[in-house]
Parts: structure tokens; sequence; C-alpha cells
């Protein structure tokens, strides 16, 4: 490799860093609460809807609704499950979604799992856990799948659908973990058919 062609290469690089910096890095937002309510979890009530996405059954448990903070995305690739939901969006609401407050906490994905830790004494472990959701989503179709590839840490979102389980045709079953704090979930895989950046 001639010493022009590194050159051009090591340009080429710092470019694609640049643009991969603006487009991952944080939202930041102002100070006071932006999300001030809980998500809207309403549980099927006869014949639940079915949808298909890529050969999965996918059975609605309940409809779902929420403005919230996006705290954290993780993608992932390896998992049966990323061939549906690669992406996992933790949402925060209250005091979560006050940049001011979130200073103090702590929040990692990792495993298809979420973990935090507050530093503010007047936001323990136990009240952030009442705040936050970790949502493995299911685009409804390629238009969907865009707006959540544009989502971003920081962002407030207004996202909707249906929390369901997924039916593989290898035999597997998803519907992720139960949460039993307000609002109780029936499990964390959300088939989305609506998500728009609000701030």
């Amino acid at each position: 490799m001639t010493r022009l062609n590194r050159q051009l290469l090591s340009v080429l690089l710092v470019i694609l860093g640049i643009i991969f910096f603006e487009m991952t890095r944080p939202v930041g937002q102002p100070p006071g609460i932006l999300a001030p309510d809980p998500p809207s979890v309403r549980m099927v009530v006869g014949k639940p809807p079915v949808f298909t996405r890529d050969n999965h059954a996918i059975e609605g448990l309940a409809q779902y609704k929420a403005k919230a903070r996006v705290l954290s995305l993780e993608r992932y690739g390896r998992d049966p499950q990323a061939r549906i939901a690669p992406l996992d969006v933790v949402l925060g609401w209250d005091k979560l979604s006050d940049s001011t407050t979130f200073k103090g906490v702590d929040v990692a994905q990792a495993e298809r799992q979420v973990v935090f830790e507050s530093y503010n004494p007047e936001l323990p472990n136990e009240l952030v856990a009442t705040m936050v959701v970790n949502l493995h989503v299911i685009g409804a179709d390629g238009e969907v799948d865009k707006k959540l590839r544009d989502v971003r840490r920081g962002n407030v979102v207004q996202i909707e659908g249906w929390l369901v389980e997924v039916r593989a045709q290898e035999g597997w079953r998803w519907k992720g973990e139960a949460r039993a704090a307000s609002p109780a979930m029936p499990g964390n895989v959300l088939w989305v058919q609506n998500v728009e950046v609000v701030q």
C-alpha cells in the first residue's frame, strides 16, 4: 500500500468514526420530567390478535402504549431471538425522564437484561425499578424497523403496540419476563406498531 493510499484510508476511517459517533451519541434533554406517566398496559379481553413476521407466529397478550425516555439501547445478533428482535430498548418515565435526576443513575444492558445502579440517595434502586422497563422490540414492518433504527439514547419516544408471545418454527417460545410492579406486564417482548420521536 502506497503512502498516499494509507493517508486516504486514515482520513476515511476518521470520517466514518465521526459519522458513527454523531449517529450514536446520546441526545441531550433539558432538565425537568419529560414523561411523567407510566406506560398503559391493557390485557387482552376475548380472542387475542395474531401477527406473523419472518415465519414466527406472534400472539398478542396486552396492548401497550407509552411516552418515555430512552435510557439505553442494545443490539443483538447471535441469540436465536435476534432474527426477529435484534434490538432491546430500556425506557424510563417519571423521575428517570428528568436529566437532573438521571445523572445519578447508571443503566446498562447485557444478555437481554437491564442492570442499573443509583447513586442518588433520593432515588434508591427499589424506586428506580418501578420507573424502568427493558423491552425486546419487534417492528411490525419495514417502516417501523427504520424508525426503531433511528431512535437514540436520550430521545423521548411515543411507542405503541402489543406485548406478545413469539412462537418459532424451531419450537421455542418467547414472551420475556413478566413484570409485577405497576404497570403489571405479562412479558416484555413488544410488537411495535408505531414509534415516534417526540423530543
